[in-house]
């Protein structure tokens, strides 16, 4: 029992100290250029190659993995902060490479992703796009920001492309959705997301094509006290919001069920003959009906011609 209450002391305590943010220093935001020209070193080295096939895609399942990058002296961290690298593959069945990325460099994100409240596209070049986005983010509380991005679309042969994107501004918004909702200041904004980058990969696969997505956000690290209850928490956020973007595109771009075809007309049964058995009470057809005569055959020696008799009914 003791446990309830705990967690509301917690969430009371987060509450707080999230009131007020601290802004990105000089020291996080040298360690976040470290952590992503590695990161985009890596990526540049992976672009234009073949995806690596991961458990389950190919059966329908979306695979996610957090990802670490490494530099020369082992794995690099942000100080004071944290980021959030995660990494989803999924398999769009029966689309087209050309469809989804034509698609993609002239229209704006998918609004119906649930994280996703509204979007636009500010500026469109061959290859180039430039994107508003406003998002929900629900860490241990909250969140509504409005951002932008630049996005950067790139083939490699008729098989596969890639893209690329970076977040040019991100504000939180209070009282969203309200009469009174504006953009927070710097002093008033909680650092729930500093930075935003995205990395693409897409090829064209027998089924479909198979689609791959690196996001990698910033933000304030959780207080060392709530890390044991609140981290898990942000990383399952994070990964649910992965599985949640690739479900998305997968049904924005598959390709649609074909419906079966109707089964052919069943063959019209000729009806049965009902033949009726005469009865004696039958009279004969040619006492009721003018039915032409019989040719005569001769067949008395008074010079009397016969009848040819059909019974009513055959």
């Amino acid at each position: 029992m003791r446990t309830i209450p705990s967690l509301a002391a917690v969430l009371a305590v987060v509450s707080t100290a999230v009131t007020a943010g601290q802004g990105l220093r000089p020291p996080t935001a040298a360690g976040w250029e470290a952590y992503i020209t590695a990161t985009e070193a890596r990526v540049s080295r992976e672009r234009g190659g073949a995806i690596p096939s991961r458990p389950g895609v190919e059966r329908g399942e979306v695979f996610i993995e957090h990802v670490t990058t490494s530099g020369p002296s082992g794995e690099l961290k942000v100080p004071n902060a944290a980021v959030h690298d995660w990494r989803g593959t999924v398999l769009v069945p029966g689309a087209r490479l050309e469809d989804i990325v034509s698609r993609l460099e002239r229209e704006p994100p998918d609004t119906r992703q649930e994280d996703v409240l509204s979007s636009s596209v500010l500026e469109l070049r061959p290859g180039w796009m430039k994107v508003a986005v406003r998002v929900h983010r629900q860490f241990i509380v909250s969140a509504v920001f409005d951002t932008e991005h630049e996005v950067t679309f790139e083939r490699h042969g008729a098989s596969r492309a890639s893209s690329w994107s970076r977040a040019t501004k991100i504000v939180e918004i209070a009282d969203a959705g309200t009469p009174k909702e504006r953009p927070k200041g710097e002093n008033e904004d909680r650092d729930y997301l500093w930075k935003w980058h995205a990395y693409w990969r897409y090829e064209q696969a027998e089924r479909g094509v198979v689609v791959e997505c690196e996001s990698i956000t910033l933000s304030r690290q959780v207080p060392m006290l709530l890390r044991p209850i609140a981290g898990p928490i942000v990383s399952k956020v994070a990964k649910e919001s992965m599985e949640r973007s690739l479900i998305t595109l997968r049904e924005r771009f598959k390709a649609p069920a074909t419906k079966p075809l109707p089964p052919p007309p069943r063959p019209r049964q000729p009806r049965p003959c009902r033949i009726r058995r005469p009865s004696r009470s039958d009279v004969h057809r040619d006492e009721v009906y003018d039915w032409p005569r019989p040719s005569r055959t001769p067949v008395d020696a008074q010079g009397g011609y016969a009848h040819h008799s059909f019974p009513l009914g055959i």
